[in-house]
């Protein structure tokens, strides 16, 4: 089975808000643009809920997987493909070589591919003050992975966890 190094990137507050009502809990430009600038022209996996959320900008020049269980998405076009299961993602990603694949969301999707080990690597804003949300990410997942700072700001900071574990091969039957 084809495998490929899967990073994910989220922003959270420190109890793993990630949204509210559907929408970022946060207003922060210089964290959009640090988003746009490590996607821009790559592979971005997401689940509906954050397809149907992202402005369309962000997929410019890039790649959309959309996991769903809605079938009258399951169609592609030319940057943008819907998929319902590890299947048919393995099966589309011979497809992207040279290009960086990131997850982006949501707290479903982030929940899922940490369970079945597929995240190795995950970019992650912590911002710094507390929000009202509803959608969380996973926090206890990546506990014990090494954190490396890689930016301090004053409203939010960005580190790199990497986990221990490498890649194992996991039945692409498995869905979300």
């Amino acid at each position: 089975m084809f495998l490929k190094r899967i990073c994910a990137i989220a922003a959270c507050d420190a109890k793993g808000t990630i949204g509210k009502e559907g929408k970022l809990p946060w207003h922060s430009p210089e964290d959009l643009r640090h988003f746009s600038d490590v996607t821009r022209g790559q592979v971005m996996i997401m689940g509906r809920n954050t397809f149907e959320s992202l402005p369309k900008r962000h997929l410019e020049g890039g790649v959309g997987i959309v996991f769903t269980r809605q079938a009258p998405l399951l169609r592609s076009e030319f940057h943008l493909h819907f998929v319902s299961s590890l299947e048919q993602l393995f099966g589309l990603m011979p497809l992207f070589e040279g290009r960086s694949c990131y997850l982006i969301g949501g707290a479903q999707m982030y929940k899922f591919f940490l369970e079945q080990d597929l995240i190795a690597e995950l970019l992650l804003t912590q911002f710094h003050g507390v929000y009202e949300g509803d959608i969380f990410f996973p926090l206890g997942q990546i506990a014990g992975w090494s954190r490396t700072l890689l930016r301090e700001e004053k409203e939010f900071t960005i580190c790199r966890y990497l986990g221990d574990s490498s890649f194992r091969q996991i039945g692409a039957q498995a869905t979300i």
